[in-house]
């Protein structure tokens, strides 16, 4: 889908809780990304298990790079940090999310070739409850992804359904258990597209990646945005300190009143120690399912 009609845009979102505009970035901005995300992937060498900047495969290593996630990476490199206001990035926003819009959160996740770690089904209302859902993720293809290389899965209307359990065995652990909730993920839809492409996916939609057993890497830019009178629940730090807090407004203005919808929330506490990223969180659930 190319931007066009915003009525038309704004219907798919609300009726299917995700779009997919193809080709969004121009070539040259995607070779910006691309080599960006080379050069911090470049700087993962060094480093020798997952902290503050980089989540690593267990494989890593200097001489073979096998990285995860870049965390934050507007803040790590100038090209992520000016796509963060890319004007048609933002004209979608206006439409979905309406004139006042922040930046919550960015994060690059990596799926290596040869298997890339996989992402259980979870919906990200689950990591981050706000005053309202109003919030949204885009994800930005740095490579082509197709059928082969682990796309991203999302299941439509799953955002007009409940909030679902996120926890196991009173721990929050970050996926849900399909069989439990009697979810089906055979009507999933996988997200493919050409590098440049981006999904605009819903808070509440229940989405997954399995490992990638291709031969090339899958490498997606996750931007977090969030209307700016949904006020987090939890996280706040996220976000910075106040000053921070309204310096991430990308379209509009801020307001200190959190319009508040009447929607459920799971807290996503309690946690295990040092479990903090959703690799983490999810692998400490597998060993508890282990354990049981």
């Amino acid at each position: 889908m190319l931007i066009g009609d915003a009525k038309i845009l704004k219907k798919n979102y609300d009726q299917h809780g995700f779009i997919v505009v193809n080709e969004i970035f121009s070539n040259s901005e995607t070779k910006e990304m691309q080599l960006a995300t080379e050069e911090l992937i470049d700087q993962s060498r060094n480093h020798k298990e997952s902290d503050s900047k980089f989540d690593l495969e267990k494989d890593h290593s200097k001489n073979k790079p096998r990285v995860q996630r870049i965390k934050v990476p507007h803040e790590h490199h100038i090209v992520f940090s000016k796509a963060t206001h890319n004007p048609k990035i933002l004209d979608v926003l206006k439409i979905l999310l309406g004139g006042n819009v922040r930046l919550r959160n960015s994060k690059l996740n990596i799926k290596a070739a040869q298997g890339g770690s996989p992402v259980d089904w979870h919906q990200d209302w689950a990591f981050y409850p706000h005053t309202n859902q109003d919030l949204l993720a885009v994800g930005i293809m740095i490579d082509k992804i197709d059928e082969e290389n682990a796309p991203l899965m999302i299941l439509p209307k799953s955002h007009l359904g409940k909030t679902l359990n996120h926890h196991h065995n009173g721990i929050f652990s970050g996926s849900v258990d399909l069989k439990k909730e009697r979810i089906d993920t055979s009507k999933a839809i996988k997200i493919k597209g050409n590098a440049g492409s981006a999904s605009f996916h819903h808070v509440k939609a229940l989405h997954g990646s399995s490992p990638n057993f291709s031969n090339r890497d899958r490498r997606l830019l996750l931007f977090e945005y969030a209307a700016a009178d949904a006020w987090p629940l939890v996280d706040f730090e996220v976000y910075g300190n106040y000053s921070e807090y309204e310096e991430k407004m990308v379209i509009g203005k801020s307001t200190l009143r959190p319009r508040c919808e009447n929607v459920e929330i799971i807290i996503p506490y309690p946690r295990l120690p040092n479990a903090d990223s959703i690799y983490k969180i999810q692998e400490s659930r597998r060993k508890l399912e282990n354990i049981d």
